[in-house]
């Protein structure tokens, strides 16, 4: 069983960008493009984004490690989908097709 795919992620992300542009009364977006800041274009600010990225990893069943995410590429919806998508990949890969942590000691 695989793990979502980059397209997965991007819905996802859609999303919730729209129901936060909607919930300031602007119209919600048709298309992201790769190159689309969350932060500059003012989407997002750095709370809304924090919390779209927890609620990616509860969405998703996974914990999303940012330690290895180029900051200059975070808030740029294409990298950023790719990145998450590896992430809950390699998860999936180390904690089993459950998502829980296997048994020991």
């Amino acid at each position: 069983m695989s793990g979502p795919t980059t397209d997965d992620v991007r819905a996802f992300f859609g999303t919730f960008l729209n129901r936060k542009l909607e919930d300031r009364g602007q119209r919600p977006l048709r298309d992201l493009p790769d190159d689309y800041d969350l932060l500059l274009s003012g989407a997002l600010d750095s709370l809304a984004f924090v919390e779209m990225m927890m609620a990616a990893g509860e969405h998703f069943d996974r914990e999303i490690d940012f330690e290895n995410l180029d900051p200059e590429q975070m808030t740029l919806i294409g990298p950023l989908c790719q990145f998450v998508s590896e992430q809950l990949a390699q998860r999936r890969l180390r904690n089993g097709p459950t998502g829980s942590s296997p048994p020991y000691g």
